[in-house]
């Protein structure tokens, strides 16, 4: 991480920036972090051994200090001043400093005690809103980090993908991963486009098989080249073929944005809760992102239903549940069947469409 100076500090460092006037004290970086890691200890008492164990955490680089212990004394009271923890009035006095032998947590709201730690931080403007939030401790850990970065860098270098920016920023590529769920993301709040950054999607795994507009993506990879290998013998209205890679496809659809000549997306996957989930998901995505739309491959799950294989063990999709899943197939009579078998635990897996079916009825590449 670099200064507003230009002068290199390490990420663990305590380079806190000055409170507003009025404003309560603010605490350390190290202090902030520990405060973040108490947040979430089960119970209300952490005795000082594993206090030691959540100082190591905080603030790696403590281990091989001599003032180790000074510094979590000092800490310890930048959380008692801040209301956060009550040291215990016994005291380890092995050596000095003495230190507390237990914490007890503050009872009351988090949210409030993370309000009166965000009224002690200076915010850049694209953070303003931290004040008045309900955050956790360990957010306003997180943003402050990240208010740092955008003093300090934020307007430099290229945008990069979610988990490098991570990783600088937050110390941790999969970080921002946990953010991006919560309510510190949003359009007045914290955004991508501040931390110079993106996600990526998973590519999708694609074989060129003729000049039509269709992108048939398959569940599973032995039926992928089952298929791949029928539409040798022609293809159609398919151009491209493609590997979902089973719930990989759920992100990786946006992939199929980038394919030149592709209109339509057909899809194959097993007649079960997870096969017909992945599909729907995908859906949704492709027509949020006004991507070209994922739709079912009627044909292909005709030919499913009409083998003889039916796997029973699975775990029953309740009556009001099934048609979330089976509407996606936008035909009465595939999602009535669909929905009969959810509703009775039996799955039928592609693989029971064999290359040999593939190949002896073609009819499955009508209406594609």
């Amino acid at each position: 991480m670099t200064s507003a100076n230009g002068a290199g500090t390490s990420p663990g460092a305590d380079t806190s920036s000055p409170p507003e006037a009025g404003s309560p004290a603010l605490l350390s970086t190290r202090a902030l972090r520990l405060a973040a890691l108490l947040e979430s200890v089960p119970g209300r008492t952490v005795p000082l051994p594993e206090l030691w164990t959540l100082w190591a955490t905080a603030d790696p680089a403590s281990v091989a200090r001599p003032e180790r212990r000074s510094d979590l004394a000092h800490a310890i009271s930048q959380l008692a001043a801040a209301g956060l923890v009550t040291p215990s009035k016994k005291q380890d006095v092995a050596a000095r400093p003495h230190l507390p032998v237990r914490l007890t947590l503050q009872a009351p709201d988090p949210s409030e005690s993370a309000a009166a730690v965000a009224r002690g931080i200076v915010w850049r403007p694209e953070l303003s809103w931290a004040i008045r939030a309900r955050l956790t401790i360990g957010q306003v850990e997180q943003l402050r980090t990240i208010n740092s970065w955008l003093r300090d860098r934020g307007r430099d270098g290229d945008v990069v993908p979610l988990r490098e920016r991570s990783l600088e920023v937050l110390g941790h590529e999969k970080a921002l991963d946990s953010l991006l769920v919560t309510t510190v993301f949003g359009p007045d709040r914290l955004t991508l486009d501040h931390l110079r950054t993106f996600r990526t999607h998973p590519p999708l795994p694609i074989v060129r098989v003729g000049a039509g507009q269709v992108l048939l993506v398959i569940e599973n990879d032995d039926t992928f080249h089952s298929i791949r290998t029928a539409l040798s013998e022609g293809c159609g209205p398919v151009g491209c073929v493609a590997w979902g890679a089973g719930g990989a496809f759920e992100a990786s659809v946006r992939s199929t944005g980038d394919l030149p000549g592709i209109e339509r997306v057909r899809y194959f996957g097993d007649l079960d809760a997870a096969g017909l989930r992945i599909p729907r998901n995908a859906a949704e995505t492709a027509a949020r992102e006004d991507l070209p739309e994922v739709a079912p491959a009627h044909g292909l799950y005709r030919a499913l239903l009409a083998t003889a294989v039916r796997q029973g063990g699975q775990p029953p999709v309740p009556p009001d549940q099934a048609p979330n899943l089976t509407d996606w197939l936008a035909d009465e009579i595939l999602a009535e069947q669909s929905s009969d078998l959810l509703q009775a635990g039996i799955r039928v897996p592609q693989e029971a469409l064999t290359l040999t079916a593939l190949r002896s009825d073609r009819s499955w590449l009508h209406g594609l």
